[in-house]
């Protein structure tokens, strides 16, 4: 019964060719730009979990804050912070580096750029944090003052012409040559930087000689997250004498940060395809009027339907099948359309912007996207489908 019913409804959408294909591209639209984002927000939030997870879990990160009893701007964090990070229960190894925008010039053209001062006695456990390996070249070097090494944006995008190995950049007007090309970490303010020995970045940048933008530790194995984190926090207020609430720095797990991405994500996920959804209400409009105008068209043809013994539910059945199929067609091409729309993106992303996305693609994603196209369609065709079961058919058939 189900195979008749839908046959019958697939050769009434055939019979109205032009509008029936007109109706669907509005769910194409939608149906397209949703899969598109979720595909790729999805993609993005896999990508950025997997560098996480390189980065590993046994990792904490401080950097410093303004406290909730402070009118003035953030308290820097110095050496008597590391010492006390180095110091603290369940902590492995601790470094501190320098993390502050300079003008950069190349060429004659001048940007601003991202300087890190790395420590070059303790540079694996920052290297690792931030994702850095060496592309081409070497590494700093604790004797490099006049070496830098830049990552990939400044080395093939920032600039006019591309510097590479042994180029010469000017930083806050001091020449430095590049020594090594760091290879794409998929953040920006890391691929669109300088590393340096953070005793030169701190002369470069006219700073104190024990101050720093971030501390990172390892982890002691046998140890969790949450607990060496709770003990940092309670080492750092003794020794910026700070109370419980008005702690003016912020510790963070690799677990916290991921979890901070997400909620941003969900956020900005949720009011884009909010927004990308309205192009499916207008295409549940367009399916509503079509099957109304459907069911004026047709109103002999369903009056000799009834005439013959179609019941209510049958002549029901028929015009909710025929807008679902309208919907499903819709969902398919705008699936098939949205996927595409996601590995262009993707590329797009890898290529110029150096952010490594994998659109994402799933059996949940493909069944959804369909499932709620032949939905919407259905729900957009009740009105119409009841007005078409509820024709007399002696009225019916008198209709011209």
């Amino acid at each position: 019964m189900f195979r008749e019913f839908f046959n019958l409804s697939y050769r009434n959408i055939r019979h109205r060719g032009r509008r029936s294909w007109l109706t669907v591209i509005g769910v194409f639209i939608g149906i397209a730009a949703v899969v598109a984002l979720v595909s790729l927000s999805q993609g993005l939030q896999n990508s950025v979990e997997d560098e996480f997870q390189s980065i590993g879990s046994n990792k904490l990160f401080v950097n410093p804050g303004q406290s909730a009893q402070s009118s003035g701007g953030s308290r820097k964090l110095v050496e008597e912070d590391l010492n006390a990070f180095m110091n603290t229960r369940g902590v492995d190894e601790a470094a501190g580096a320098l993390f502050r925008t300079t003008r950069i010039s190349y060429d004659n053209e001048q940007v601003f750029a991202v300087v890190l001062g790395m420590p070059t006695d303790q540079k694996e456990i920052v290297e690792t944090s931030w994702a850095i390996e060496i592309d081409k070249g070497r590494n700093i070097r604790p004797t490099d003052t006049s070496n830098i090494v830049i990552g990939s944006s400044i080395a093939g995008s920032t600039f006019d012409e591309d510097p590479g190995l042994r180029s010469q950049l000017s930083i806050s007007g001091e020449e430095f040559r590049v020594v090594g090309i760091m290879k794409p970490t998929g953040d920006p303010s890391i691929d669109g930087s300088v590393v340096m020995p953070i005793p030169r970045s701190r002369e470069v940048l006219e700073t104190d000689e024990d101050t720093y933008d971030w501390i990172f530790a390892r982890i002691q194995s046998g140890f969790q997250a949450d607990e060496v984190k709770d003990n940092v926090e309670d080492s750092l207020r003794q020794s910026r004498d700070v109370e419980e609430g008005n702690e003016d720095f912020t510790v963070s797990t690799s677990e916290d940060l991921i979890q901070s991405f997400q909620s941003i994500l969900g956020v900005v996920r949720g009011v884009v395809i909010g927004i990308a959804s309205i192009s499916l209400l207008v295409g549940a409009v367009g399916i509503m009027n079509t099957m109304y105008t459907s069911v004026t068209e047709r109103t002999r043809e369903i009056g000799v339907m009834k005439a013959i013994g179609a019941t209510k539910r049958q002549i029901l059945t028929i015009f909710l099948m025929e807008s679902g199929i309208i919907g499903l067609f819709g969902g398919l091409l705008g699936l098939l359309a949205g996927l595409g729309l996601s590995k262009l993106a993707s590329m797009a992303a890898t290529n110029f912007a150096e952010i490594p996305i994998n659109p994402y693609v799933s059996v949940e994603l493909v069944a959804g996207a369909l499932g709620f196209a032949f939905v919407l369609g259905m729900i957009s065709g009740v009105l119409p489908a009841v007005k078409a079961s509820n024709l007399e058919p002696a009225e019916a058939l008198r209709y011209e």
